[in-house]
Parts: structure tokens; C-alpha cells; sequence
């Protein structure tokens, strides 16, 4: 499996927003070709939103899943990946990726990681 193209980005977004942020579209463009790529199909990958630390649990949490889906319509639509090759899930505030800061730009993310190879997985 190390030597399968592994992708784990992050994409930012604007405050209190599920929009993608401007600046992230060209990774989310990256990302889209990348999983075109004939040698990813079949593979799982976890579309994972984040919030930053400001607002309740419950509200971040819900912001967190609008973000992850954001990313999978996204591909689904302009990339025709299969929506069953993405897994979304929502963190909301739970797991910072600056805890020191927790209301930076850098906690609002997504991230794609690859899990597994469907094929492989079943065996």
C-alpha cells in the first residue's frame, strides 16, 4: 500500500462558512485529478471537516459535516468520483489542528486522507 498514491490535504475555509475559500479551489482542483486517477478507483477515501474553537459543540459539529459534504459534492459533481469512494465526517472542534490557537483559519479545514483499497479490504 505505501507505494499507492496517498493523499492527505487540507483545504481551508472562512469563517463560519462551508464554502470552499477562494484560495483553496486549486487544491480542491488537485485533489479532483488526483482521484481520477485510474489507479485510485475502488479506493475509500474520509473527507474529514474541522472547526475552530469558537461556538458551541453542537453548532461546530453541524458546521464541521457541511464542510466534508461541501468537498464531496464538489468532487462528486465537477470530478465524477463516486460518492461512495468518499466517506465524510464531522469532527466540529474536537480535534484542533493548533490546539495553542484555537480559534486561528488553520483549525477550519478539511482533511482527505486514503483509507483503504476496496478490493484489498475484502480479501
Amino acid at each position: 500500500a505505501s507505494t499507492k498514491p496517498n493523499i492527505d490535504l487540507e483545504i481551508q475555509f472562512d469563517y463560519n462558512s462551508a464554502d470552499i475559500a477562494k484560495t483553496s479551489v486549486p487544491s480542491v482542483q488537485a485533489l479532483g485529478k488526483a482521484l481520477s486517477d485510474p489507479s485510485l478507483k475502488g479506493w475509500t477515501f474520509v473527507v474529514a471537516g474541522h472547526t475552530d474553537a469558537a461556538g458551541g459543540d453542537s453548532y461546530n459539529q453541524d458546521l464541521s459535516e457541511r464542510r466534508a459534504d461541501s468537498i464531496k459534492r464538489y468532487l462528486v459533481e465537477k470530478y465524477s468520483i463516486a460518492a461512495t469512494d468518499l466517506v465524510t465526517v464531522g469532527y466540529g472542534k474536537s480535534k484542533l489542528k493548533d490546539p495553542s490557537q484555537p480559534l486561528a483559519e488553520v483549525n477550519r479545514r478539511v482533511q482527505v486522507v486514503n483509507m483503504e483499497n476496496k478490493a484489498t479490504a475484502s480479501k
